[in-house]
Formats: structure tokens, sequence, C-alpha cells
């Protein structure tokens, strides 16, 4: 895999998962935003981009990257640092898996983990690596220069939350929102921003799948006392668009003062 630049040097925001659902709208929103015509382009990464996914037309750039495989998100991060300024990471890739705690097997929790977890810090840590060493020279007082570049992480409220049957998952998207956070803390003298998203039900394909293929939206508006999960108060399912919005504010200068922090977007479901 080669990441190329563009006729001129240019400055990079990476979305992974951005194939479908959230990572897709925020690809979208991310690519028609009015500052990205002048110098940003969007590198969208996904494991299941296919070879006319990656020829088709497209104003984002498209990589095939499995955010789990540790040596291709090492040689995918070496190439972008040869050919643009990292501005930012979105992690949005992610896998569900459900069921009865007692019942996951070693290979679900396996795949849970490595993309929900692992992927997370493996792409953070390259990408924090990567801006670090492209640190703006300091301004005349010896800080550093701008608070442009952030890494966000798409987590879940099902992170925040106990769920039954969304036990493992719950934990895999609190544990990556935690580190997220703590590596704000670490990065903040750098000028770097990192910040966590929970999602709650939106209308994704992963969340299609879930529900076998039928409507259940308004279960999910209702919620299920039996099962420890309240309704959604706003009396809808959020839109990919919604979490989208969310996640470019918090990419843009516009939160150039938020870092460490996580935001819930379910419409108040997870309200105490």
């Amino acid at each position: 895999m080669t990441v190329r630049p563009a006729t001129s040097p240019t400055s990079a925001i990476v979305v992974s998962g951005a194939a479908r659902g959230i990572g897709r709208a925020l690809t979208e929103l991310l690519t028609s935003a009015a500052e990205l015509q002048q110098g940003t382009t969007v590198l969208a990464v996904d494991s299941a981009w296919t070879a006319a996914d990656l020829n088709a037309p497209s104003r984002a750039k498209r990589h095939c990257l499995d955010v789990a495989d540790a040596e291709a998100v090492a040689e995918f991060f070496t190439q972008l640092a040869a050919a643009y300024r990292l501005r930012a990471l979105a992690n949005v890739a992610g896998v569900l898996v459900t069921g009865e705690a007692v019942d996951l097997s070693r290979a679900d929790i396996d795949r849970l983990v490595s993309v929900n977890l692992t992927g997370v810090i493996q792409m953070s840590t390259a990408a924090a690596r990567t801006m670090l060493a492209q640190q703006p020279t300091p301004d005349g007082d010896g800080t550093s220069i701008g608070t442009d570049r952030s890494i966000l992480t798409i987590a879940s409220n099902a992170g925040s939350v106990p769920r039954a049957g969304f036990a493992a998952y719950g934990a895999s998207k609190a544990a990556a929102a935690h580190f997220t956070r703590s590596l704000g803390l670490e990065l903040g003298n750098a000028g770097i921003r990192c910040n966590v998203v929970n999602p709650g039900t939106t209308r994704t394909d992963m969340v299609a799948g879930l529900w076998d293929g039928h409507d259940r939206t308004a279960e999910a508006i209702a919620g299920d006392p039996s099962r420890f999960r309240t309704g959604i108060p706003l009396g809808r399912i959020a839109e990919p668009a919604d979490i989208a919005r969310v996640a470019a504010f918090l990419l843009s200068d516009a939160a150039c003062h938020v870092t460490a922090a996580e935001l819930t977007v379910d419409g108040g479901a997870t309200t105490p």
C-alpha cells in the first residue's frame, strides 16, 4: 500500500472505518467542509475496501488498512509522514459482538479487543508519534503554535453504562475511551487534543446486523427496563450524520480548547 501525496504538500485527516456508517458520514462531511478546500486531504481507510472501491472516483483518498494489523498500521503512518502533515485522526473502525457474557467465545472476545481497543491504541499512538515528529516551531514565548491537531475516538454509550448482552463490547469501548482521554493528558503540552464521542443507537449497517434485518427502531426508542436499557427521550435513533457532525466539531478549530473530553450523543438515552 502506498500513500501518495497531492500535487503540493498538504495536511491530512485520517478516518478509519470509512467505508460505511459513521465513518462514511464523517468522511463525506470532512471532504465537503470549506476549510478542506484549502489544502487538507482526507485519507479514508478501511479493511473492507475492494479494488473497485479504491479505484472509484472519490474526494477522499481511499486506502485498505486493517487497524488490528500492527505492521500495516506502522507502514501506513511512515508513508503518510513522508507525504503529509498529519492534522487529525478519527478512530471510527469498530466491530460489534453481542450476547450473554457467559456464552461469549474466546474468538468473540479477541475480535472485539483487536479492533475496538488494540486497533485504537495502534492507530492513536502511531498518529501521536507522527504529530510529535512534525511538531511546529515554538513561538516567541516558547510555546507550541496551534491546537489544530487532534485524535478522536468513536466509542459507545454502551461503554459508560451497564447493558445486558453488551458486556464485552461495552468493555472494549470503555477501554478505548479511557485510553484516548489519558492520551490527551500526555499530549496536551504538544497542543494535540484527544477526545471521545459516545454514540447511542445509530442507523448503521452494524445496528442493522444486530437487528437481523428487522426494523426495531420503536423498540430502541422505548427501551427495555428488564434488560437495564433506557429509552431515547428525543424519540428517535441517530443517523450517522448526527454523530459525524459532533465528531467534525471536535476535530475542528472551533473545539481548540477541548481535550480529554467524552461527549455522549444518544438522544439522552444514558442520562442519569
